[in-house]
């Protein structure tokens, strides 16, 4: 019997504050993301980034806290995967997310008996999608395998030549393989020839070693548009005139300056008008956006990622009064070039005109910049900040600042295509 739903939580038990969370993208064949790993951090489990705690009320607390927040807001659109422990599994009531939202995993520290056994059974046949966390080929999971969908496989340098054969038998019985930190295209590009169906890791994200004495000529005009478009001398008629020069550029500009992602109150017909009513940086952000979105083979998470960092950076600025809020979000944007170019983030920042104080912010961090970029990435990651008094603002600002930055990088990504 099907006990009811739970009613709708009030604000005593859905507290954000309590909660911090971090995400990761999980990538099909093509390297569209096909779902987020979120990663919860509870205020009392100290700088431990932990899954949902096994205490029923504990685990009710949070996962209501995001039945307000709204998953759309965290992965926009795409399923949520969340890591669960045995109570939840066999003590929670009707799950209150529709099935095609969510794919709850089965932690690999917990004991396969009866009782996890008929639960997972029947979140199975109620449309749920299983998987099977950090997947070790043991034994003990195969009562499982019947009602799972998806199997999560952690990948080390050490483990690669052998699963083509391990994964044989998981790939016979139809089950979907999951490669979990997977750090280079090349691992990627293994595993895909093994089975694998999805990925998740940062080698998207990580530059990828060219072998030639030259970059490639689609790359150079990237970097000269781009150093174009952020020296620091540059006057607002250069700017205007340089987007106007390439009608798909000034096209699609206005077309996301009209957008509702942005929100302006009236309609924009001209880059020099963008500027006198966003002003100089912002327009450089975006026009770097777009040269950035041209680059062949760039995967469209990696975009959003730099779209993410930069609000992430530019609230955490106006938060905390470090740095100049425009400069960070022009930073976040920017720290995905070496992904992007294939290129040390050194060498790739070292080609565009910026001061030398946000050169040294993106590629190591340093200064008033890259402590912003660093909280910046340990918000991302699900991570406690940077130990810095200005920095130490409370979990309810937090969790708004990475909701309110998540929403804006899914608003911006999608006017951008």
């Amino acid at each position: 019997m099907m006990l009811p739903a739970p009613a709708p939580p009030s604000p005593a038990d859905a507290p954000p504050a309590s909660v911090r969370v971090g995400r990761q993208a999980i990538f099909d064949r093509q390297l569209e993301v096909f779902g987020y790993e979120l990663l919860f951090r509870s205020a009392d489990s100290g700088n431990r980034c932990t899954s949902i705690d096994g205490d029923n009320a504990t685990s009710s607390t949070i996962l209501n806290a995001f039945i307000e927040i709204g998953f759309d807001r965290l992965t926009g659109g795409k399923p949520a995967f969340l890591n669960l422990t045995r109570n939840f599994f066999t003590e929670m009531p009707h799950l209150p997310f529709q099935p095609d939202a969510v794919v709850l995993e089965v932690l690999e520290d917990i004991p396969v008996d009866d009782r996890l056994i008929e639960a997972v059974r029947q979140l199975h046949d109620q449309g749920y999608r299983v998987a099977l966390d950090d997947y070790l080929f043991e034994q003990r999971w195969q009562p499982l395998l019947p009602w799972v969908d998806i199997v999560k496989v952690e990948i080390t340098e050490q483990s690669l030549a052998e699963m083509p054969h391990r994964t044989a038998p998981l790939r016979e019985r139809g089950l979907t393989l999951l490669a979990e930190k997977v750090e280079t295209r090349e691992q990627y590009r293994f595993l895909l020839e093994c089975g694998f169906e999805l990925f998740q890791g940062y080698f998207f994200a990580r530059p990828e070693v060219i072998r030639e004495d030259r970059l490639p000529e689609s790359h150079l005009v990237v970097i000269r548009l781009l150093a174009q478009l952020n020296d620091p001398q540059v006057e607002i008629e250069q700017i205007a005139e340089l987007i106007a020069q390439d009608p798909a550029l000034s096209y699609k500009m206005l077309r996301l300056i009209n957008s509702a992602a942005v929100g302006l109150s009236r309609q924009v017909d001209s880059i020099h008008q963008a500027v006198v009513l966003l002003g100089l940086q912002r327009v450089r952000a975006w026009a770097s956006l777009f040269v950035m979105a041209g680059v062949d083979h760039a995967p469209s998470e990696l975009l959003h990622l730099g779209l993410f960092r930069a609000a992430l950076c530019e609230r955490l600025s106006r938060q905390s009064g470090i740095g100049r809020p425009d400069t960070g979000y022009t930073m976040g944007l920017l720290s995905i070039l070496d992904g992007l170019l294939s290129l040390p983030m050194a060498q790739a920042v070292q080609e565009l005109p910026l001061p030398p104080e946000i050169q040294r912010a993106i590629s190591h961090h340093e200064g008033e910049h890259g402590l912003l970029l660093r909280a910046a990435l340990a918000l991302e990651a699900g991570t406690p900040l940077p130990k810095d008094s200005r920095l130490q603002l409370d979990d309810n600002s937090l969790m708004d600042t990475f909701l309110a930055a998540s929403e804006q990088a899914f608003a911006v990504l999608d006017a951008l295509h």
